[in-house]
């Protein structure tokens, strides 16, 4: 198989890998894929993922599901998949589709912070969120509260905790 076509299809069927944690929302919509690039003569195919932290215990799961869709389109060619956790870019709330963030809301009741936007309650949409814990039920995730609707929310994205000296 040619190297560009070999590259598209694995690129393409590694887009499809769900994350284990939002079983509906693919890495590509999370921002978690970073490349897909052929290597070594195109005898290895070079899969770089961008984790949302070090240290979170769905990356194995990840890297085997996304070694195993990139063997399912590797089938009758001679590569080896490489799949490896990059540092640099560092993930953040703005690598996640717009798309993805509404369906977070809307199935999950998930609130995505970012540079860009701050949180807003999923479920009433107020945006005066009261911030309770920096750590929810992942590392990734702190809990606020809505006032407005009364319930807690789990938020994609850290709240700049400024330090007084």
């Amino acid at each position: 198989m040619e190297a560009a076509v070999l590259e598209a299809a694995v690129f393409d069927a590694v887009s499809s890998v769900c994350d284990p944690e939002y079983p509906d929302v693919t890495i590509a919509e999370l921002g978690i894929l970073e490349s897909v690039s052929m290597a070594d003569n195109g005898s290895v195919v070079r899969i770089e993922l961008v984790p949302t932290m070090l240290g979170c215990p769905a990356l194995d799961v990840i890297r085997r599901d996304v070694a195993a869709a990139a063997q399912s389109a590797c089938v009758g060619a001679k590569a080896r998949i490489e799949v490896v956790f990059v540092a640099d870019p560092v993930w953040t709330p703005d690598r996640i589709a717009p798309s993805a963030v509404a369906f977070m809301a809307r199935e999950y009741s998930v609130a995505v912070r970012s540079a860009l936007t701050d949180a807003t309650c999923p479920i009433c949409g107020n945006a005066a969120l009261e911030h309770r814990s920096d750590f929810g039920p992942t590392p990734c995730r702190s809990v606020e509260w809505c006032p407005n609707c009364r319930n807690p929310i789990e938020v994609v994205g850290r709240v700049d905790i400024a330090v007084s000296a």
